[in-house]
């Protein structure tokens, strides 16, 4: 696994999509990509999601071949994140883009398309704060609160909806569990 080859591929700039984390798309692709390009090495430790990305996600002979060098080797017993490399590698990634986020935030049209229509899961707006300076971390609130306003009123008029049997707008849910928790699997 070349994460480092990786990084250049993905970027958070890319990941600009109204109502959605542009640093859990990033992370959700970069996790996707690890899969499609494992390599087998000896000393591979996976944790449970990441051993049941493999199965979803990698080529089928990539796969194979992880998990025959898994079987082959002594038994390690489960794998927590802090020991998982596909884990480590995601923070690593994390870490770049969050950086990579605020540099963005200092121009001014980002930062007019992040009040107006950019989001942030509270997990990694929260972690951005980390690396923001001072003034920006205002910006970051603004855009925490406009987004829950947002979500909190889709709710409301699903939950409405559902009253009268329609239970179309159920997307609404999936980006409600985003924003509270990141997406699922990070």
């Amino acid at each position: 696994m070349n994460a480092d080859a990786l990084v250049h591929e993905i970027n958070v700039g890319q990941a600009l999509v109204r109502g959605a984390c542009p640093i859990c798309g990033v992370l959700k692709e970069f996790q996707s990509t690890l899969a499609e390009k494992i390599h087998v090495r000896d000393d591979l430790r996976l944790c449970n999601f990441h051993t049941w990305l493999l199965a979803r996600a990698a080529p089928a002979k990539g796969a194979a071949a992880v998990y025959l060098k898994l079987l082959e080797g002594s038994p390690a017993g489960k794998v927590g994140a802090l020991d998982c490399d596909f884990c480590q590698r995601v923070l690593e990634q994390e870490k770049l883009q969050l950086r990579e986020l605020v540099k963005r935030m200092r121009r001014t049209m980002f930062v007019q398309w992040m009040k107006s229509q950019g989001s942030l899961c509270l997990s990694h707006s929260r972690k951005l704060r980390d690396y923001a300076p001072l003034k920006m971390r205002r910006l970051i609130d603004e855009i925490i609160e406009r987004t829950r306003a947002e979500l909190k009123q889709e709710l409301e008029d699903f939950l409405e909806h559902t009253k009268q049997g329609d239970h179309t707008g159920g997307g609404i849910l999936g980006h409600a569990a985003e924003f509270l928790v990141s997406q699922r699997g990070l």
